[in-house]
């Protein structure tokens, strides 16, 4: 088949166009596809978080030593060591995690995005009874987050540290009129002794870490789910839940839409396949005259 419609591109330069038309289709399909594959996967993922925060027991970080299941623990965070504190780029705000973007509002051609970043530490969390060292990796934090619309470059650099930003100069974020355009300034963090909520098992420190920061237990994603939030056990289940249905919804339908156009473009080259196979099978016809106009088998005339 694939060969046939070389022939056709090659061969036949009046179908190079017709075959040609299917490229955006096949383009569009396949981008539809992995968009719904990535939003599928991601939605269960976050339903699989809200599943873990509704149904995982609560305890202490002391009965989370002792036990070998997932438990969710509450507690307050603090960093290893002082000099491992971070400073969230926009509210200056001292933790060991943060999570930022900053966009502009009214939508162009391009990427509405001006900057955008996350980073983290790993850090102890202690709630009376025992500690605990927490080492999460991007997927596992949940922050909860907070937005402030300002209205320009000028009020912009006003509200963020400017150093610890990636502010690209060509970007247009230019005042314009009186009011300016709007810029959305979004920002999350796990500040240094806010109470966070973990959901993991915890497993036997390293001995260099243990002897570090004299905490004998971890909780770490390898090997085990691990999910890191600043929000209480209620809201991050209602949050995660329900952008997890979402994702999911606009996954499936996405999934639709791709497949549907995927297989229409197949139906398609299989009729140009057929007709190509067709074409070739019928014979082309000669037609033989003779010299005087009247056709090679005239009648005879006898002499008498």
């Amino acid at each position: 088949m694939l060969v046939n419609l070389l022939e056709i591109l090659l061969v036949d330069g009046g179908l190079i166009s017709t075959v040609d038309g299917f490229g955006p289709g096949l383009r569009g399909g396949i981008v539809a596809t992995v968009v719904g594959v990535i939003a599928t996967i991601s939605g269960a993922r976050s339903i699989l978080d809200w599943w873990r925060v509704s149904t995982t027991e609560s305890a202490t970080i002391r009965e989370a030593l002792d036990t070998a299941q997932s438990v969710q623990i509450q507690g307050h965070a603090r960093p290893l060591q002082s000099s491992d504190t971070l400073v969230s780029p926009i509210r200056n705000d001292p933790c060991v995690a943060y999570e930022y973007s900053i966009s502009k509002t009214l939508q162009d051609a391009g990427d509405s995005t001006i900057d955008s970043g996350i980073e983290w530490q790993p850090f102890v969390v202690s709630d009376g009874t025992a500690e605990i060292r927490v080492d999460p990796s991007e997927e596992s934090l949940d922050i909860d987050t907070s937005t402030n619309t300002v209205g320009g470059r000028q009020e912009m650099q006003d509200h963020v540290n400017t150093e610890r930003v990636d502010v690209d100069p060509s970007t247009d974020t230019e005042d314009s009129g009186a009011f300016g355009n709007p810029i959305e300034l979004v920002e999350g963090t796990l500040t240094t002794g806010e109470e966070v909520t973990i959901v993991g098992k915890a497993s036997k420190a390293a001995e260099s870490v243990a002897t570090e920061t004299d905490v004998s237990a971890a909780m770490t994603p390898d090997g085990e789910h691990l999910l890191v939030t600043n929000d209480g056990p209620e809201n991050t289940a209602l949050r995660t839940g329900a952008r997890g249905a979402f994702l999911v919804t606009v996954g499936l339908i996405f999934d639709y839409l791709g497949v549907t156009i995927l297989s229409g473009i197949t139906g398609g080259l299989v009729f140009w396949n057929d007709r190509w196979d067709v074409d070739r099978s019928i014979p082309t016809r000669t037609h033989q005259f003779s010299r005087g106009g009247k056709g090679s088998c005239g009648s005879s005339s006898s002499s008498t």
